[in-house]
């Protein structure tokens, strides 16, 4: 839902004059009228961040829903996690053009839609697979993982992530197996460097 969210924004801020035609264009132009439709029916103006946030994103995820069957007819695959992404970039590709008032509104509320377009930046991720050989406790605890290069990574475990309540109730099992971490990275101030500096944050293993 969230990338769904982003996705409108995104679409608001980019010019028409990069988009290109699709395959899928008759489609796509159609929701994209859809949705600027339901769009126009808000008052975008003095709207704060998280409440333009509701309102471009639900007409969108109305709209797909009622062309569920279509997309799938046209590949798109409901159950693949970039699906989202996929979407907002291949109907943005009509909204701008479909949609000029929702430039208007861009021009009207300028900060909230700077807020929420920082806000909806997603921190980069990936994954480390390798051998778990240590867990390291105390105030904030971190894993240490050798990869198959004799590299090891620290990987921070800060939060709840699918997988942690193994590592809590028997962590010895775990020790000097494989094991696949996935992680974000994010900046956090680093108070003796007097920095900001980037650390890989769990976010689920394997």
């Amino acid at each position: 839902m969230k990338k769904l969210f982003t996705f409108v924004l995104c679409c608001l801020v980019v010019p028409a004059s990069l988009f290109a035609q699709t395959p899928s264009a008759a489609l796509l132009k159609q929701m994209a009228k859809e949705t600027c439709l339901e769009m126009s029916k808000t008052d975008l103006t003095n709207k704060s961040p998280d409440e333009l946030k509701i309102a471009l994103g639900l007409p969108l995820v109305s709209v797909i829903g009622k062309h569920q069957a279509e997309l799938k007819d046209l590949g798109y695959n409901f159950g693949d996690p970039k699906f989202a992404e996929k979407l907002g970039s291949d109907v943005g590709m009509q909204l701008v053009v479909e949609c000029p008032q929702s430039m208007t509104a861009v021009v009207k509320n300028p900060d909230s839609f700077s807020q929420l377009a920082k806000s909806g930046k997603e921190p980069a991720g990936g994954s480390i697979s390798g051998t778990l050989v240590k867990i390291v406790g105390g105030d904030f605890s971190y894993l240490q993982v050798e990869d198959s290069r004799g590299k090891v990574e620290k990987l921070w475990w800060m939060e709840y992530f699918d997988g942690s309540n193994r590592l809590v109730t028997e962590p010895q099992k775990y020790l000097n197996k494989p094991i696949r971490v996935r992680y974000v990275e994010k900046e956090i101030f680093n108070s003796t460097l007097t920095d900001y500096v980037k650390i890989k944050v769990i976010t689920g293993m394997e």
